[in-house]
């Protein structure tokens, strides 16, 4: 059996009991991929070590609701066993 780690409660969120997020949306600009096509908005999130940009189709507070979802997403994998290394791409050949 592995021992259980120990959480140090001084760095819990007071509210939810849960570590304190991170990832946050940090800039939503309108604006068009190219000339001909639609426009969006496209988010900036901070947080971890380098800075995520992603465009989305839609108003402004339907983007801000995909941008913050994605940001809860990413706190909520923080830390959980089997996510520390997310590898995009093909796997490696041995």
């Amino acid at each position: 059996m592995s021992a259980i780690p120990k959480i140090d409660e001084a760095k819990l969120d007071s509210v939810s009991g849960t570590p304190p997020a991170i990832y946050h949306v940090t800039k939503l600009e309108k604006c068009k991929l190219d000339q001909a096509g639609p426009s969006g908005y496209r988010y900036v999130i901070e947080g971890g070590y380098a800075p995520i940009t992603g465009f989305h189709i839609g108003s402004k507070d339907a983007v801000m609701v995909h941008a913050s979802a994605l940001a809860k997403e990413m706190n909520n994998r923080r830390g959980v066993k089997g996510t520390r290394h997310i590898v995009i791409g093909k796997p490696k050949q041995a």
